[in-house]
């Protein structure tokens, strides 16, 4: 046969393939047969913020909560069918509701009423993050029981084992419509990680029970894994935040990493209740304005159901084969502050989930509202004036010292008895609510009178236990200029106002000790990176000869180097969290079962009468004549202290206040 002849013969053959293709769905090698738009929403980091309300003050609230986020979901449900919808993990601890979950566990015939809600919205999947573990294991098979989806975890294992503890991921079975209209069945490998560090953070809880292996690395193999078993689409559910300076091995913030693996179609991320895609990100290496990294479209939505991400995918079937040809990821935020003319808009609750949620509710606000101390007799404890921790970044505050106060009380009963009895006892804490990423209501603000049990979370938000830690003098003064990164450097001769409050750095990092008497000078530069940033990571050792905390003394004298203190932390702090000097478990001598919570409760049942009076042990020492502003809450403005004036409230709804340096006190 002719060359022409054999063209001719093998165009027509070609072509009546592509009539048959067409007919009878065979396919012609290479040719696109199918393509897929597909979301993927994603909630992170709930915490327990079911409901609307903020149960630190007993009120409603428009700006967060699954329950609004459910509203949401069924609208993007009505307008796709190709959705899926993942959890990633922090659900079952973080607010009052979470604490009586803990304190009410599950049984077989009476799931927990997160898992009914979470049922209810049909997730296809979920993970654990870290905090899923601070009520222990027990406690977290019971309520993964009640769960109607797959809840996976690769990296957990039996100790001393490669064994995963949980199901390492899981292979959905899903059938989308495709844009012909046709129905496509796929495969969706999904894959579920915490980070490492949980091992130091709840050692208690896992110690002996369970190991952590690097996520990385478990990514890999259960990516190869799932490609075996003709995953279509793999899903990476990553409870870790989003670090371009980490190691591929980094125990905490690792998703960033994750996007170098082929084979990943998305990731989900989480943990560090930022926002991505958005402008805390802009510097992130190999991010773009779409939402992806490297490539691979990413979304992490915040934190207390305040956003909800989505992740929209296009794939084309090609020789059989799905792949991945286009992604973008989105954020839908739950509230819309008033911006120029337009009004503030919020996403109206789910009312079905709203009446799920109520007998749990209506339980928690009867356990948040009993008054503390009042089952010894009398009346129970009762503070003489408001608590608010508005101020408690530029001057020693009360919110933040009477919590030291507690955990000196609570371990000083311990080391009565003990061999460190004779030590120096010092006790360290933060702001832990102060604004930041979660807006301007998130203050602590206690109003004068008896005081219940809410207000104990309201005080200190988190579910930490309380650790004692043996550390050198050298060690006390490192920890305080670390803590001290909380403030830009102030130049005396700058024109202009300068902001005091290096926003990067969250508060619950500003440990303020207790038992020592300092300064802070911010005309120095932060001896240490107060936030991750290009090379750096939060915590290393930027300006070796910069020294910030000055005159720094314990009962009158200079503290000496090798002097040995014990201090009173929490288990965050003691793992690791955060990269203080000294604050590392190798210094634990002693790790309660007990929370710090617990620990401010027996204080104020002891006390009954708690006078916010703070003693006044530190105090920032500012450049003459330097123009200064910080941000609080706008309800500060109320309760303002000698010093500091009320300037205006800027767009995010912060109050935005003035410093008088000569009159701060």
């Amino acid at each position: 046969m002719k060359k022409n002849g054999l063209k001719s013969v093998l165009t027509a053959l070609m072509a009546i393939l592509a009539v048959l293709s067409g007919c009878t769905g065979m396919q012609v090698p290479g040719q696109v047969s199918s393509t897929i738009d597909l979301t993927v929403l994603a909630t992170t980091d709930i915490h327990t913020y079911f409901m609307d309300y903020d149960y630190f003050i007993d009120q409603p609230t428009e700006r967060y909560g699954l329950v609004r986020l459910g509203t949401e979901i069924g609208r993007q449900r009505r307008e796709n069918h190709n959705v899926l919808l993942f959890d990633n993990g922090d659900t079952i601890q973080g607010n009052p509701f979470g604490d009586y979950l803990s304190k009410n566990p599950p049984s077989p015939s009476k799931p927990s009423p997160m898992m009914e809600i979470m049922n209810y919205l049909k997730y296809d999947a979920g993970t654990l993050g870290n905090h899923e573990f601070n009520f222990g294991l027990d406690y977290l098979k019971k309520v993964m029981e009640g769960a109607k989806f797959p809840i996976v975890n690769a990296n957990v294992v039996h100790p001393g084992t490669e064994k995963p503890y949980f199901t390492p991921y899981t292979l959905l079975k899903r059938t989308f419509v495709d844009a012909t209209g046709k129905k496509q069945n796929l495969k969706i490998g999904v894959i579920g990680l915490t980070p490492p560090r949980i091992m130091v953070w709840d050692n208690l809880n896992l110690s002996g029970k369970v190991d952590v292996r690097s996520a990385y690395t478990v990514t890999e193999k259960y990516v190869e894994e799932l490609k075996k078993k003709k995953a279509d689409i793999i899903i990476v559910l990553s409870h870790s935040g989003l670090s371009d300076s980490a190691s591929p091995d980094d125990d905490e913030n690792f998703s960033y990493q994750l996007t170098d693996i082929p084979g990943i179609d998305a990731i989900i991320t989480g943990h560090s209740h930022l926002y991505f895609p958005g402008k805390g990100f802009a510097d992130l290496s190999g991010a773009d304005g779409d939402g992806r990294i490297n490539g691979v479209p990413v979304v992490m939505s915040g934190s207390f159901g305040d956003n909800l991400g989505v992740i929209t995918l296009q794939f084309e079937k090609s020789g059989g084969i799905w792949k991945r040809t286009g992604g973008i990821s989105s954020l839908v935020p739950v509230y819309t502050a008033a911006a120029d003319s337009s009004p503030a808009k919020s996403i109206p609750p789910d009312q079905t989930l709203v009446d799920l949620l109520k007998p749990a509710h209506e339980a928690v606000l009867a356990y948040i509202r009993a008054p503390v101390g009042a089952a010894s007799g009398g009346e129970g404890a009762k503070l003489t004036a408001p608590l608010t921790s508005f101020f408690a970044l530029v001057h020693d505050d009360y919110s933040v010292q009477l919590i030291n106060e507690a955990q000196l009380f609570y371990a000083k009963k311990y080391l009565e008895t003990s061999e460190y009895k004779s030590l120096p006892v010092l006790s360290a804490a933060a702001p832990f609510k102060y604004g930041g990423r979660s807006g301007p209501g998130y203050f602590t603000n206690v109003p004068a009178g008896p005081l219940a049990i809410k207000n104990m979370a309201d005080i200190y938000v988190f579910s930490n236990t309380l650790v004692i830690l043996k550390i050198t003098g050298a060690e006390v003064r490192e920890w305080l200029e670390r803590s001290a990164g909380q403030f830009n450097q102030i130049k005396a001769d700058a024109s202009g106002l300068q902001e005091l409050i290096n926003s990067a750095m969250p508060t619950y990092n500003f440990d303020v000790f207790e038992g020592v008497t300092y300064g802070i000078d911010v005309s120095q530069p932060s001896r240490y990176a107060p936030a991750g940033s290009g090379a750096y990571k939060a915590g290393d050792l930027v300006n070796p000869d910069a020294h910030r905390i000055v005159d720094l003394q314990y009962n009158g004298s200079p503290i000496k180097e090798d002097q040995e203190f014990l201090v009173v932390s929490n288990n965050y702090r003691a793992g690791g969290g955060g990269s203080f000097p000294g604050a590392k478990p190798a210094n634990i001598i002693y790790s309660s079962p007990d929370e710090n919570r617990l620990a401010i409760l027996q204080y104020i049942e002891a006390k009954k009468r708690i006078d916010p009076s703070a003693d006044g042990n530190w105090r920032l020492i500012i450049p003459a004549g330097a123009g200064l502003v910080f941000w609080s809450s706008p309800d500060a403005k109320d309760n303002l202290i000698p010093g500091v004036a009320f300037d205006s409230v800027n767009a995010e709804g912060f109050g935005v206040y003035r410093i008088d340096p000569s009159q701060l006190q």
